[in-house]
């Protein structure tokens, strides 16, 4: 009989714990599922919009590593256009065929900046809202001085997976140059105020990649 009650007593504290258990795991599922939903309910266009925003972070911080880390190295001169007046990176890159590693990246960082406009990204990612991106696939910024005569503009641009960031500069046709004799370059000329730069990515779906950098003017 006392066998019995412990048997008895042995199988109810067994049922006990197993139903303690199958409600742990069905509630630690629920918690999975959950998160799925969340990350699956979120259209590509708002993590398209996410990864841009990483992207502002890492721009915004000037961090050489950070931003060397959204390249691919060595950089190809006809993937990314580089131009530095400075004989020594040129005559390393001639010695790479036309290539920049991350090293020289890193070294010669301050003038890449210049060259390929980082600093103007960043002003980008100032002047757009990227949420807009939701409603569009273009924005666009001109940020126009009176007194100046160049105007900076910026661009987001998003064809299917591919997305653009524009940066470029613009004659001020409402600006009064200083009296300049007939055979002297208008400060607001065209030849003088007019670039463009494209930074192109690409989206996989969860990180963006940049694909190549070109520019004109």
């Amino acid at each position: 009989m006392r066998l019995t009650i412990l048997f008895l007593t042995a199988l109810i504290l067994l049922t006990s714990c197993n139903y303690s258990d199958n409600t742990k795991v069905t509630s630690d599922t629920l918690i999975v599922d959950q998160q799925s939903d969340t990350t699956s309910n979120k259209s590509e266009r708002q993590l398209l919009i996410e990864e841009l925003k990483r992207l502002k972070v890492v721009f915004a911080s000037k961090d050489k590593e950070k931003i060397a880390d959204l390249f691919h190295f060595p950089i190809s001169d006809t993937t990314v256009g580089i131009y530095i007046d400075d004989s020594t990176f040129n005559a390393q890159m001639d010695k790479n065929d036309g290539k920049t590693t991350r090293a020289m990246f890193i070294r010669y960082f301050s003038e890449i900046s210049e060259s390929l406009q980082i600093e103007q990204l960043d002003q980008l990612f100032k002047k757009i809202k990227i949420d807009d991106l939701l409603q569009k696939d273009t924005l666009e910024h001109e940020a126009i001085i009176k007194a100046e005569p160049c105007y900076h503009f910026y661009g987001v641009g998003v064809d299917k997976n591919h997305v653009t960031l524009t940066l470029g500069t613009n004659s001020n046709k409402d600006y009064k140059s200083k009296s300049v004799s007939e055979d002297e370059i208008p400060e607001n000329d065209s030849s003088i105020c007019e670039t463009v730069l494209w930074w192109v990515f690409r989206f996989d779906g969860k990180k963006m990649h940049l694909k190549n950098i070109s520019g004109a003017g």
